[in-house]
């Protein structure tokens, strides 16, 4: 770094393209010092075997889980549960080298008046391109949205370089338009998801996050518009079609979301996810019979349907729930008991299909969480035991 310093401050050295190339491709390298080798999740054997021991290791808790930081002399790295979460250079060699970069590839670009270092430019602008995708990446993951959003900008910023020929990286465009919209910056984001659209990128959540984003904007109209298209495109998404849903509820208009998928439904009869949204639509509505009627369809279509199999056992749950409040607002204790034992037949319904949703996906705690609250309630002691067995071995 310094050597390059003291080049570029030479009369002779700095008229040269090959000085300033140079200078960027090391500053990447710079910038890449701890990415080259490390990768979240890394375990601490193999972090060891570029790191060597640490100087210290600071140890504490977040909750259940077992925090060790490594302590180097120009980085510390943070695991959690001994997995790499991620790291911090406590020591730059350069503040702020991706920016330096940048700098002195439009420097060369000026100097390159003839054109005939275009390849090696270009070169340079392809890894500076790839090393702000990293950063932006990093920053990302570390819900650093407002660095992730700028560092996305600059990938986009290279392309309009006149070597590039306004190249087009709709993916790059697209995460621009998610960090923006995480950073709740809803203009910008609206504004990338567009320029995404308009260059056809393909992605179904692409009109997920554009409706949300037209929503939390004021724009209810072009959010509604947008999530329409997306349904008509992927009619078979599951995230599109709940936003949809979720539109026609929260707006009073139940009907027309049941209309939406009866034309689905019409033009494949055996798409179960139609099936399945319909079931989750008439649930939201309160409608139960018709809830149970579409959640059974679905288990005879797909029987290893875990969603469908386990709504319908929440189903069944939270009609108990519902039959047990209104005998507690009974005063006669012969109605009070009467409730009481449909609630409980009602709460024995949902036990086979929370057993099979837990069949389907054992991993998978909130089947085995209702169960043993049913198991509770009904004084079941042995398979209540079994559950609890079963959960603490998760």
């Amino acid at each position: 770094m310094k050597k390059s310093d003291s080049d570029i401050q030479d009369a002779k050295k700095n008229i040269k393209v090959k000085t300033w190339t140079s200078r960027a491709q090391l500053l990447m390298d710079i910038f890449n010092v701890n990415n080259d080798v490390l990768r979240i999740g890394m375990d601490q054997v193999n972090v060891k075997l570029f790191y060597k021991e640490p100087k210290e290791v600071q140890t504490s808790q977040e909750g259940g889980d077992k925090i060790e930081v490594f302590v180097y002399d120009r980085v510390n790295l943070k695991f959690r549960n001994g997995a790499l979460e991620n790291w911090t250079e406590t020591i730059k060699i350069h503040p702020d080298p991706l920016t330096e970069a940048r700098k002195a590839v439009d420097e060369a670009i000026k100097i390159n008046t003839d054109g005939k270092a275009n390849d090696e430019i270009i070169k340079a602008i392809k890894n500076l391109k790839i090393a702000f995708e990293s950063a932006a990446v990093l920053a990302y993951d570390d819900k650093d949205y407002k660095a992730s959003h700028k560092n996305f900008l600059e990938v986009l910023d290279l392309n309009k370089v006149p070597l590039m020929n306004n190249q087009i990286d709709t993916i790059d465009i697209y995460y621009a338009g998610r960090a923006a919209f995480e950073n709740k910056d809803y203009k910008e984001a609206n504004r990338l998801f567009e320029e995404a659209a308009a260059n056809k990128y393909d992605d179904p959540f692409l009109y997920v996050f554009r409706k949300q984003s037209y929503f939390a904007s004021g724009d209810t109209a072009s959010g509604v518009k947008t999530i329409n298209e997306g349904f008509n495109k992927y009619p078979n998404n599951q995230s599109i079609m709940i936003e949809l849903i979720n539109y026609y509820l929260v707006s009073n208009q139940s009907g027309e979301a049941l209309r939406l998928l009866g034309v689905a439904k019409t033009g494949d009869p055996q798409n179960v996810s139609y099936t399945f949204a319909e079931g989750t639509l008439y649930d939201k509505m309160g409608n139960f019979e018709e809830a149970e009627k579409a959640y059974k369809t679905c288990i005879e279509m797909k029987p290893d349907f875990f969603d469908a199999t386990y709504n319908l056992g929440v189903l069944y749950f939270n009609k108990a729930v519902k039959i047990y409040e209104d005998a507690s607002k009974i005063s006669d204790n012969t109605e009070f008991e009467k409730l009481q034992k449909q609630g409980d037949e009602m709460l024995k319904s949902a036990i086979p299909y929370m057993e099979r949703s837990h069949a389907i996906d054992p991993a998978e705690r909130t089947s085995l969480e209702t169960l043993k609250t049913i198991f509770y309630r009904l004084k079941m002691d042995d398979k209540y035991q079994d559950v609890v067995k079963k959960l603490n071995a998760l």
